[in-house]
């Protein structure tokens, strides 16, 4: 059977769309099938249409992504069922999830193809809005889920439970829901705790809460958090990964667990999650000359 390889590219990197170019020559040289996304498609003036990051996910594996850690989850939060292997190419710094390098690319897809690779999987979270015991929206989440108030709205009360008991009103900008693959992201910045990517956990950080007895927390994988919205006349907002949005009503009620499913990304077998931390945070480099 032919292997299917996916491709999606940062929109506005010239350097991601030449190695785009040099991936399909890669690819025809090797009687390789490749699924373009719409983007990348598109900038390169292809005839054939592109197709979505669902339908990329659906039919291939691997799935190359070339620009930096939002390509990569733009396209992994559409995983069903068994996860495609990921191979997130950086074209900056070294992210906390694309750790092959564009000179690495090729070397590390020929082992990917032949299954030499070293992967690891990372827990998804499944976040749905309900509206008078409707479900109006419904994601998976790499990162996180975030539900806020808009920039010029006035501060929001946010009922947190867990598995149905109440925990707290919360008055807050509003309140993160991370994965521990997101906890190095938005959470971090708002006080949360950094979490191994190894765990089945969730971290529920509230942003610059009124109460500075809100702390953040976290929770077993298998809880249900609920987020609910009383009483409130401001715009507010669930926004999945930093990517996509839902507006909020009064009343409605945000549900988050586990997602069923894990996504795999290739990762470095010559780099610890420990030393990407190190690199990223500035925690090798002293606090004055020597």
């Amino acid at each position: 059977m032919t292997r299917r390889i996916g491709l999606v590219t940062r929109a506005g990197s010239d350097r991601a769309m030449m190695l785009a170019k040099e991936l399909i020559a890669w690819c025809a040289a090797r009687q390789l099938e490749i699924d373009l996304d719409t983007q990348t498609s598109t900038s390169l003036n292809l005839s054939t249409p592109g197709l979505s990051h669902r339908e990329i996910v659906e039919r291939a594996d691997p799935i190359v992504t070339l620009g930096g850690d939002g390509t990569l989850i733009g396209a992994a939060r559409y995983v069903k069922g068994k996860s495609p292997l990921f191979v997130g190419v950086n074209f900056g710094n070294l992210g906390f999830l694309t750790e092959v390098r564009p000179t690495e690319l090729f070397t590390v897809l020929e082992n990917a193809l032949n299954n030499e690779v070293t992967s690891a999987e990372r827990v998804l979270l499944f976040v749905q809005v309900v509206r008078e015991g409707a479900v109006i929206f419904e994601s998976q989440a790499v990162n996180d889920a975030v539900v806020q108030k808009g920039a010029r709205s006035p501060l929001p009360e946010l009922d947190l439970s867990v598995n149905e008991y109440d925990v707290a009103r919360i008055r807050a900008d509003g309140i993160i829901i991370a994965t521990p693959t997101g906890s190095t992201a938005y959470s971090l910045a708002a006080g949360g705790s950094i979490a191994h990517p190894s765990l089945s956990v969730f971290l529920v950080t509230p942003i610059c809460p009124h109460s500075l007895t809100n702390r953040p927390l976290i929770l077993p994988g298998s809880s249900t958090v609920g987020i609910k919205l009383p009483h409130y006349k401001g715009d507010a907002w669930v926004t999945i990964d930093g990517q996509v949005s839902q507006q909020l009503q009064s009343g409605d009620f945000v549900r988050i667990t586990q997602a069923k499913q894990t996504v795999r990304f290739v990762i470095s077998p010559d780099k610890s999650y420990f030393d990407i931390l190190r690199t990223k945070l500035n925690w090798g480099v002293p606090n004055k000359a020597d």
